[in-house]
């Protein structure tokens, strides 16, 4: 006689705690609850069409490990039917191995979507799987959304061709975050952590992602056109990589190897660049507008066919080791509406790397700006590249600000208003009202670049030293 579900409950001598052991095959509708938990995988368990497994929050899965490095060896979990494992913030269900380590031991969770199996899951824990979880087929229109969900130590922690949606979660160690969306897929992450994976994630056909940290991780975001929003990259290797038709806005790229690297349609605007190997390696369409580009090893590295179709406006581009740009066609063009933080034509012209360094390489025209990169002192042109080099004032104001000492700040104004104080990044430090004439203030500022604002819209940007 067959059994529904092979379950043995072994209690464990001499401890207060018992585990239940499971595998086989699930027949009928099933319930794993907290109170019985752990429950051990001792060999690969199904869930068969038109049954579901539900677990309960709180609830422990362990899958006995397999240490011969031979996935056709290893313990899956196979759903043709339907796994519910929703749990709650405070009692996440974990799916672990029981030789907790940084290697993959067990196959993880397979739905074959080809026999209709299907997954409900939210707050829960994945560890030590291969495959993580993995679908047989594509789901065009399907949805997950996963929330505080974490996926360690896996090679792969999610394989879906569907539209996946993470909020608070935690991508750590594992060989692939979310894996390539070959066929069908989109990925939307907010307020989630991706730290020293191999890769975070790869050619998804579209991303939305915010207020994300990467750290340590070998590749972060690969092939993926879409908008990263308020995002911080530190000590990867590369932060975005093959990107086209990105837009990246207010975000940190500190200690990379390489923070960008785009074949063209990019838009990277008021993002901050410090510490990098190469900040940006730009192609042809793309906009580079209010960034500050600082102390990496390169800068701005342009490629592609035609640099004429960038717009490389309003940037701060200063003290990076080995060259503020690089030209890297053999093109010419010109950056007269940025500022190289020096009034010396020699300093700055040996920071930029062009046809005066290599005959294969076009010219570069540039402007050269007072110490509050506000006003052009003087144009360096090259090449007539046809028109007027002249460019627009970079910015208005209905004041003048500058800094008499470090944290000594002056603000000279014709009228009575209040202006406000911003960081490089458009975040706001503090507020000031002014009376007409002199204004002096003390600040609690960090030396980089900050941007006055009045009320009417008027800003004027400086320096701090």
């Amino acid at each position: 006689m067959k059994a529904f579900i092979l379950t043995i409950v072994l209690f464990i001598i001499g401890t207060s705690h018992s585990q239940t052991v499971v595998g086989g095959g699930i027949y009928a509708n099933t319930t794993w609850t907290a109170a019985n938990s752990p429950y051990l995988l001792t060999q690969s368990l199904v869930i068969f069409p038109g049954k579901t497994l539900t677990i309960e929050p709180g609830t422990i899965v362990r899958v006995t490990a397999d240490q011969s490095f031979n996935t056709g060896n290893f313990i899956y979990l196979e759903v043709r039917g339907t796994l519910n494992a929703i749990g709650t913030t405070s009692s996440p269900i974990t799916f672990t191995s029981t030789i907790p380590s940084n290697e993959s031991n067990w196959l993880g969770i397979r739905i074959k979507g080809s026999q209709g199996g299907l997954v409900e899951m939210d707050h829960f824990k994945l560890t030590n799987s291969f495959y993580g979880l993995h679908n047989d087929i594509a789901e065009p229109g399907v949805s997950y959304t996963f929330n505080g969900c974490e996926f360690k130590n896996n090679q792969y922690a999610v394989q879906f061709n569907a539209d996946m949606v993470y909020s608070n979660c935690l991508f750590e160690e594992n060989g692939v975050g979310n894996a390539a969306q070959i066929s069908y897929g989109t990925i939307t992450a907010s307020n989630c952590q991706f730290l020293n994976n191999f890769c975070s994630f790869t050619w998804s056909n579209y991303i939305n992602i915010s207020n994300c940290n990467f750290v340590g991780n070998q590749n972060n975001i690969i092939g993926s056109p879409g908008l990263i929003t308020d995002c911080t990259f530190s000590n990867n290797v590369n932060a975005v990589t093959e990107a086209n038709s990105n837009t990246i806005v207010n975000c940190s790229f500190e200690n990379n190897e390489t923070a960008i690297d785009a074949s063209g349609s990019m838009n990277i605007n008021n993002c901050f660049f410090q510490g990098n190997g190469t900040a940006m390696r730009m192609g042809d369409n793309s906009i580079i507008t209010n960034n500050q580009i600082l102390n990496n090893d390169k800068g701005i590295v342009i490629t592609g066919w035609s640099p004429n179709s960038m717009n490389i406006s309003d940037n701060i581009i200063c003290n990076n080791n080995l060259y503020n740009l690089e030209n890297g066609t053999d093109k010419n063009f010109d950056v007269n509406a940025n500022c190289f933080c020096s009034s010396d034509s020699s300093y700055i012209e040996g920071l930029i790397y062009d046809g005066y360094d290599d005959i294969t390489r076009g010219l570069v025209n540039y402007a050269i700006y007072d110490d509050s990169c506000q006003n052009v002192l003087e144009y360096v042109v090259k090449v007539d590249l046809g028109g007027s080099a002249t460019i627009e004032a970079t910015s208005t104001s209905e004041f003048q600000a500058f800094f008499m000492s470090t944290n000594e700040l002056k603000i000279i104004t014709e009228m009575n208003q209040v202006v406000h104080l911003y960081d490089g990044m458009g975040r706001k430090i503090s507020s000031f009202s002014l009376t007409e004439g002199e204004n002096n203030f003390k600040t609690e500022t960090s030396p980089g670049i900050l941007i006055i604002a009045g009320e009417n819209g008027s800003k004027t940007r400086l320096i701090q030293p």
